[in-house]
């Protein structure tokens, strides 16, 4: 009889060609489905979150035996002793609010309905939720990123937020211990979750199916980013991108263009106004690749941290693109080795020059993008991983 996975995911879109969160859960699905599971989807709605809509699953719905969407409710607790006596010794239910019976009794009601036998949860609050439900049933963490590492990132916090911020992280490290198992898309998160939890952590990254390329080679190369600027990394990443390196490298090609892929929605003013430029062009969001995305231009990876899977990044080697990153950006994905298949640059100084020189080396450009169609099928193909989560779920249940 096969087993049961419960496939815990927030509601919104499921699709390698949405977002890299959308692309992760879809890569995990598919992956399961594959492996030879039987998989139910549980969409949660958290409050104030997305609202369920059964569009958003059509690519997935063969890789599911049910879906069952749920809403949750959020019980605001009241002030006084309980209150800081949660802050202090168990501060999950002091920043989450849906940490309640009312969710835990619906969740624990549906994995007896459906006879689950694990529980596969995508992203923090859905790990959070199965976590600390006291399921008697293994619980796996796919973890996406740090919140409390991006938080820190995103602003200045006043004193209170900089207290959410140290709660959250006590979360967070809580629950990694907690879990059964994590699994990550970063091989340098999945290394620190093993030093927290004590336990072994799973690298798995990002899968998709390979391309067949449409286009055909710029004559001048364009340089390329991809990723909406709802994410962190790519909204800041850009601007600084524009900052530090895009005059120079004009002045020094002034033929050369900067193609931006990615809805723009939650781009800064000031971003947006170093955008309006007649050399930048900026494409919004762009379901299929295959008409955008040119093979052997230089795309480009400027955020200059390591936080989170880079989940776009299987892409660039899928459409034989040549990688220009920061070398913090992509240390979490261990494939991308310098000069033989990407070219990582230790700040974004650096980056302007070697952008530069590799204008004028086609023959560089050719090795790197070839190499970089071969590490795409090495590692991010729904073949290359999957004996890793059929070990993963055979070995906790």
């Amino acid at each position: 009889m096969k087993k049961r996975v419960l496939f815990v995911v927030n509601s919104g879109k499921i699709s390698p060609n949405n977002n890299g969160g959308a692309s992760v859960y879809y890569s995990h699905l598919e992956l399961i489905y594959t492996a030879g599971y039987d998989v139910v989807l549980l969409i949660i709605e958290w409050p104030n979150g997305a609202l369920y809509r059964s569009e958003d699953y059509e690519e997935i719905e063969h890789f599911v035996d049910a879906i069952i969407p749920i809403k949750t409710i959020s019980i605001t607790p009241k002030k006084g002793f309980k209150r800081l006596w949660n802050a202090l010794f168990y501060p999950e239910k002091f920043e989450y609010f849906f940490l309640n019976t009312s969710n835990v009794a619906q969740l624990k009601a549906i994995c007896k309905a459906q006879r689950i036998d694990v529980v596969w949860t995508e992203w923090r609050w859905a790990a959070l939720l199965a976590c600390f439900a006291k399921l008697k049933l293994p619980v796996i963490y796919a973890h996406h990123d740090w919140e409390y590492k991006l938080a820190k990132l995103r602003s200045k916090k006043n004193i209170l937020g900089q207290f959410h911020t140290f709660q959250k992280k006590r979360v967070e490290f809580k629950l990694v211990k907690r879990v059964t198992k994590c699994v990550s898309g970063s091989y340098t998160e999945a290394k620190e979750i093993e030093k927290i939890s004590g336990n072994s952590a799973v690298y798995m990254p990002t899968t998709y199916d390979a391309i067949t390329q449409k286009l055909e080679p710029n004559e001048i190369p364009n340089i390329v980013h991809l990723g909406g600027m709802g994410t962190t990394a790519n909204r800041l990443g850009l601007e600084r991108f524009l900052d530090v390196c895009w005059q120079d490298i004009k002045e020094k090609h002034p033929e050369i263009k900067l193609v931006v892929i990615g809805s723009l929605e939650q781009a800064s003013a000031a971003l947006l106004g170093k955008l309006d430029d007649s050399a930048i062009c900026c494409l919004g969001f762009v379901k299929d690749l295959t008409h955008v995305m040119c093979p052997k231009d230089i795309h480009i990876i400027p955020w200059e941290y390591n936080t989170g899977t880079r989940t776009r990044l299987p892409l660039v080697l899928n459409y034989e693109q040549v990688l220009v990153a920061t070398r913090a950006s992509v240390e979490a994905l261990p494939e991308i080795k310098h000069g033989e298949n990407a070219l990582l640059c230790e700040n974004l100084e650096e980056m302007q020059e070697v952008i530069s020189k590799l204008m004028l080396n086609r023959s560089e450009i050719n090795i790197l993008s070839t190499a970089a169609k071969k590490t795409f099928f090495n590692t991010f193909t729904v073949p290359s991983q999957l004996e890793k989560i059929k070990t993963l779920i055979e070995t906790i249940t």
